[in-house]
């Protein structure tokens, strides 16, 4: 994973405070195979106790503001069951509540 501990960091803190139980890195950050073009891919499991709506948008944008960086952000459900054995494979746990 190439994500240094301040990105992490700044990931984990964030999400802390989101309606967010799970994230994990998956794409070319989880393979070592990033480059200075690659977006960061993650894969939440979202909490959907508490509403979330265009949150979710939001919880991208800010993300990218945090991280100076493209983020893909993909909620669990909104995963294609084409690609899902494949993210399944990748991805690496970052956040946890």
């Amino acid at each position: 994973m190439s994500l240094n501990s301040n990105q992490i960091n700044i990931i984990q803190n964030f999400f802390s405070k989101q309606p967010v139980l799970k994230a994990y890195l998956f794409g070319s950050y989880s393979k070592d195979l990033e480059n200075d073009s690659s977006d960061i891919d993650l894969l939440v499991e979202l909490d959907y106790s508490q509403p979330i709506g265009l949150e979710f948008i939001q919880m991208q944008l800010d993300l990218q503001e945090l991280l100076s960086k493209k983020v893909d952000l993909v909620s669990e459900r909104g995963l294609s069951k084409y690609i899902k054995p494949i993210v399944d494979k990748e991805k690496k746990l970052i956040y946890a509540r």
